[in-house]
């Protein structure tokens, strides 16, 4: 085998460029990578709580509060309690997301087609088949 054939590495090269892509059109609005994908899924459904938005960006409960901090800090979403359990916060945009929803959600889609583009509706669904499949490889010990 040689090294350009190696699974790993045909994935990371392919993701550092995906990932390029995504950084210059959201530079706009002084979001990281992670951030902006946490935007959308909040975007997408809000009052989540934490865990929650963890479990939807298949991030670990720690980089989900830090992003969530970040946000916090920066003015894009507000942590109410859930009423339901006072112990709880929900994740909610303030008005400056709602202000940038269209803008933020319409980038996505856009950067995201980009790169749907490459296939065609079949190729793309069997991708996604192997995705998951690589996806849910045991880890090697």
């Amino acid at each position: 085998m040689v090294f350009e054939d190696c699974i790993c590495f045909r994935l990371g090269k392919t993701v550092k460029q995906v990932s390029r892509v995504y950084r210059k059109a959201i530079s706009r609005y002084r979001l990281t990578h992670g951030q902006f994908f946490m935007m959308v899924a909040i975007l997408e459904q809000e009052g989540l709580l934490p865990s929650e938005l963890a479990r939807k960006t298949a991030q670990d409960r720690a980089t989900t509060t830090g992003l969530l901090d970040r946000l916090e800090k920066d003015d894009w979403i507000e942590r109410r309690p859930d009423p339901d359990d006072r112990r709880s916060l929900k994740i909610f945009l303030t008005p400056r997301a709602e202000k940038h929803k269209a803008g933020i959600l319409s980038l996505f889609e856009q950067t995201n087609q980009k790169f749907l583009n490459c296939f065609t509706p079949d190729e793309w669904s069997r991708m996604q088949t192997f995705l998951t499949r690589l996806s849910n490889v045991e880890q090697v010990d």
